[in-house]
């Protein structure tokens, strides 16, 4: 049996230059709309003092977390992640664009395409990884900051940046019962005072990782609907296994009659 892949993003935040080539390509492949972005670049700023500063840029897009908070939300099950790459995506033949996963994500990674009604985000470009080519963000890093690959496989490029980086970091989400491990690994990390995010595109918060913005609705869909819901739905599935159950017998006793 084939061993299943595990994708991840490694970014080594020594080597991005905040050339924004990323973005462009990003939204070129993906056709993302000119209001929107999968991906962002934020300037932490100036660290350090005099005279010994520095200046990080940090990327970010969708963490293809381990435990996404937004599958958890999905009303319609358009939401999953996938069992054999573990890239957390999007079917949006099925989404309905009511916006649940948006506010649960703590990364601000997604957004609702108003034109098509449909929640859109990072999906690591799967065109391009079915046909074995990189991301676009990836292949048009011009610094090589940006990192793309399996990380069951030792040879990897991700991989092996991974095992050799002089410090790793994660945005790990963890409160309310909820670990996220998220699958990008910031390498060769300077001392940050803080982790910003971009909001030019009114999509992030001001610190990542950040609580999800419920509002009252979807507070009452998350803590009461959902569990209901699946309530009704396995007692359907008990009434019907008697009911399969009870034909079954009764056609036995006719056979024997």
């Amino acid at each position: 049996m084939a061993q299943k892949k595990h994708y991840a993003f490694v970014i080594d935040l020594s080597r991005c230059i905040d050339c924004r080539a990323c973005l462009v390509a990003c939204s070129v492949e993906n056709k993302v709309p000119y209001k929107h972005t999968r991906i962002w670049v934020q300037d932490q700023g100036v660290q350090g003092t005099f005279p010994n500063l520095s200046r990080t840029f940090m990327p970010y897009n969708c963490m293809h977390c381990d435990n996404p908070p937004c599958v958890e939300v999905c009303v319609s099950g358009a939401t999953y992640k996938d069992q054999e790459t573990g890239l957390v995506l999007v079917d949006q033949e099925a989404c309905i664009g009511c916006g649940f996963c948006v506010s649960a994500c703590p990364y601000g990674a997604r957004y609702i395409d108003e034109s098509r009604g449909v929640v859109d985000k990072c999906n690591a470009c799967a065109q391009r990884l079915a046909v074995g080519m990189q991301p676009a963000c990836v292949a048009t890093c011009v610094g090589k900051s940006r990192l793309f690959g399996d990380l069951n496989d030792p040879h990897s490029e991700a991989a092996m940046a991974l095992k050799n980086a002089k410090s790793v970091m994660r945005l790990d989400y963890e409160k309310n019962t909820v670990d996220t491990d998220p699958n990008i690994f910031y390498i060769n990390t300077p001392e940050l005072e803080s982790i910003l995010s971009s909001d030019s595109f009114k999509q992030q918060q001001a610190t990542l990782p950040a609580d999800p913005q419920y509002t009252f609705s979807e507070e009452g869909w998350k803590k009461v609907l959902l569990p209901l819901m699946g309530g009704a739905m396995g007692a359907a599935f008990l009434v019907q296994a008697v009911f399969f159950t009870k034909q079954l017998v009764e056609g036995e006793k006719e056979f024997e009659e």
